[in-house]
């Protein structure tokens, strides 16, 4: 693999993961290109690149010169110029809807036209994206998910997923890029779906769901009663950190008498469903088992809370060092 800051990346798809995906390699120095079928959408993103950067210099979080970076190293290109900046790829990082005949096609593509060295990571959030290519894609080995959470200028973890084709030397790439532009790769040996995080999210949801649905606790409290304990410790100590500090013998005592009586359900989870009929699907509705003000205000608000905690866990990060 060349140094990174000489690799050429591809990032198909200028939607909100996309664009903000473009401006953390080109903010790094590294020659990408953003691609998107229309003119409209490359113009609408680079706006939108824009005003995250006013966002990051007005927190404190880069300056001029990291907008001069992007300036410099991003080049939005419609799709299809594919055939003629295919060959100039090194790494491509997919993020185009979450369909998988979409998906299939533009890989067709890029079968066609990048290097057969080329290493593809799809954005997907749980798609079987091996499976579904397996029928267009010459060299599998080259294949990853890289698994980016919203905002991504901004959330450090990334999900990398093998396959059972991935190359070692597939993996080590992408967490030396992803390392090399600021981000915490966790890498999953496995396709499972839902990988790690919303593994674990749907865990610990479904929990609190069928808490609210017994009638033994409501929205609110749930929430603060995660946010006031596990919320404030997981920047600096994971649940399995937490564990280790009480000391195992204490939580695995509680463990035989909490197993018997959490929700098991294997298909569905009522409450869920019972929100979505009813309209209450979230932020974007205004209400999910929360309630909430208007979007673009609450989005606001979201994201200069995670701007405030990155720079607090990059303190924690150098004191570990």
């Amino acid at each position: 693999m060349k140094n990174c800051k000489d690799l050429t990346v591809m990032v198909v798809g200028a939607g909100t993961m996309g664009l903000s995906m473009a401006q953390v390699m080109a903010a790094h120095g590294i020659k990408t290109y953003m691609t998107s079928r229309h003119e409209a959408t490359l113009q609408s993103a680079r706006e939108k690149i824009n005003t995250a950067i006013n966002g990051l210099i007005r927190e404190g979080l880069a300056d001029e010169r990291y907008r001069e970076q992007v300036d410099q190293h991003l080049f939005p290109v419609t799709n299809d110029k594919f055939p003629e900046i295919g060959k100039e790829v090194d790494v491509v990082l997919e993020t185009v809807v979450e369909n998988a005949d979409s998906k299939r096609a533009i890989y067709q593509q890029l079968n066609d036209c990048c290097r057969p060295d080329c290493i593809m990571a799809s954005n997907t959030s749980g798609m079987d994206i091996f499976t579904v290519t397996e029928d267009v894609l010459s060299h599998p080995e080259r294949l990853i998910i890289a698994h980016w959470f919203n905002p991504p200028h901004l959330m450090k973890l990334i999900e990398v997923v093998r396959g059972e084709k991935t190359s070692d030397e597939t993996t080590e790439c992408i967490r030396t890029l992803l390392e090399y532009v600021g981000k915490k790769p966790a890498v999953l040996n496995k396709f499972v779906p839902g990988f790690i995080v919303n593994r674990i999210a749907t865990v610990i949801n479904r929990e609190l769901y069928y808490m609210i649905e017994q009638g033994w606790i409501n929205g609110e409290d749930a929430e603060n009663a995660i946010r006031y304990t596990d919320g404030l410790r997981y920047g600096f100590e994971g649940p399995l950190g937490i564990w280790d500090f009480v000391g195992l013998e204490i939580p695995m005592t509680v463990a035989k008498d909490v197993l018997p009586t959490l929700c098991n359900s294997a298909d569905r989870m009522p409450l869920g469903d019972k929100l979505i009929a009813e309209g209450k699907t979230g932020v974007k509705a205004g209400e999910g088992v929360l309630k909430y003000g208007p979007m673009d205000e609450y989005v606001e608000k979201r994201n200069r809370r995670i701007i405030q905690m990155t720079k607090i866990m990059d303190q924690w990060d150098r004191e570990d060092q």
